[in-house]
Order: structure tokens, then sequence, then C-alpha cells
């Protein structure tokens, strides 16, 4: 008896089927790295995650999510990074701090005996006069001064921090370092909403949507015109309800 011409065109829809529904669930590589981030916690990987974000999803803390699958994501977002900008800003602040330093020692040698003097009358809760208020009244100025350039120079520096934290991790690579503050670029960024089952310590897992940010550098106009592509790191995890989720982002 021959075979029914049918089962040929079954047997192929049965393979497709399955193919197609794969497909459909699949996610991006962002989303796998994604849900890769969420096993090596749950795992505590520490290894993977420091490769791979700037933020913890502690299992004690935060809970385990159980079988996570990427929900959204959302569309590339970019902004032009200014680490240029911010190291000559903070070069600018360490200069002025350093020739504000100076006159100060300058001024502070040339008048070292009338300092002591004023230093131990301000212990003492005593008033002067003539010259030594005079120089009272100098060293409180560059006592404030001082002050306000260390602040200027702080700032500076923590602004250079933040912006070259997060490129650097994305850039990193132990065989060939980068100085990201000698390139211009864009941070690009994309959020994605993981879902899953959020279960802490002995309490049942209760449904849970969290979401996800991922920021890539990509550095150009280096040294001798050199250009670096950076990975994806994960920066964010938060509840989708916190107030933090893109619009949009279902």
């Amino acid at each position: 008896m021959g075979r029914p011409r049918f089962t040929a065109l079954a047997l192929l829809l049965a393979l497709i089927v399955p193919l197609v529904g794969l497909v459909a669930c699949s996610s991006s590589p962002e989303g796998q790295l994604v849900l890769k981030y969420f096993q090596a916690s749950r795992m505590r990987d520490n290894t993977t995650l420091q490769n791979i974000a700037t933020v913890s999803f502690s299992p004690t803390e935060e809970g385990i999510l159980t079988n996570p699958k990427v929900v959204s994501e959302g569309q590339e977002q970019r902004r032009a990074l200014e680490l240029k900008q911010l190291k000559a800003a903070e070069d600018a602040a360490r200069q002025a701090d350093e020739e504000f330093n100076k006159k100060k020692k300058e001024y502070q040698d040339a008048n070292i005996e009338a300092i002591d003097r004023v230093l131990k009358a301000e212990r003492e809760g005593k008033a002067l006069r003539g010259k030594d208020l005079e120089v009272q009244q100098a060293w409180a100025k560059w006592r404030e001064d001082t002050k306000t350039y260390a602040e200027k120079l702080t700032e500076a520096r923590r602004a250079l921090s933040a912006e070259r934290a997060l490129v650097e991790v994305s850039v990193y690579d132990a065989r060939n370092p980068v100085d990201a503050a000698q390139f211009d670029g864009d941070l690009v960024t994309k959020d994605i909403m993981v879902g899953g089952k959020l279960k802490k310590g002995d309490a049942p897992g209760v449904d849970t949507r969290l979401h996800v940010k991922l920021s890539r550098a990509e550095l150009r106009n280096g040294p001798n015109g050199a250009s670096v592509n950076g990975r994806w790191v994960i920066t964010h995890v938060s509840a989708a309800d916190d107030g933090q989720t893109p619009a949009g982002l279902q």
C-alpha cells in the first residue's frame, strides 16, 4: 500500500511549526545578555557578572528571578559623550588649584610669623589690631578660596569619573587598555522588559516585570584616529513600576 501524499506535508509542518515558535520566542543578543545576567545572579557567578554589568541583583536582597523571559525591547538611544570636554575641564580645574596653592604658599612664607600669631589669637579668642588684623582678614580669604578651588576640582573629577567609568567597562580589554578620555563618541542605551517569577526567601514566587537598561560605548577620533566599539553592559535593573521605565516599554 502506498503512503498517503499528505503524510510528507504533515511531517514538514511538524518540523516547521516548532521552529517558527522558537524564532518568535527568541530575543536579540541584548535580550540574551539580560537572561544570562539573571542566570549568573541566581548562581552568584561574580566572574561573569563583573564582565557584563555594573549593577547587582542579589539573590538574598532582591531575590531570584525564575524562568526569566524578555517581554519587550525598546529602540536604541544614543547621546554624545563628553569625555574630552570633561577631561579638559578637570585639567583646567587642577591647574587653577595648583596655581592658587602656589600663590597661597608664597603669601604664607612671606607672613609666617604673623599667621602664627593670628592662629594663636583665634584659638584663644583674642582680638587683633593693625598689621596682624590685616593678615587675619587676608588669611581668612585664602582659607575660603582654598575650599572653593578644592570643591571645583573635586566636582570636575567626579563628573569625568562618572562619564568615564561606564565607558571603560564597555570597552575594557586587558590586552589593549583604552584611555576613554582621549576619544569622542556616543553612549548607546537600550531598555528591555523582563518577566518571570521573583522568589524571595521561602515565600512563593510572584509574577514580576523588571526594567533593565543596557549601555554600550562607541568611541572615535582617538589617538591616530583610533575607534573602539564597546560591548553591551547592564547598568540598571529595577521594578517596572518604579517610575523609571520608559513610556511604551510594556
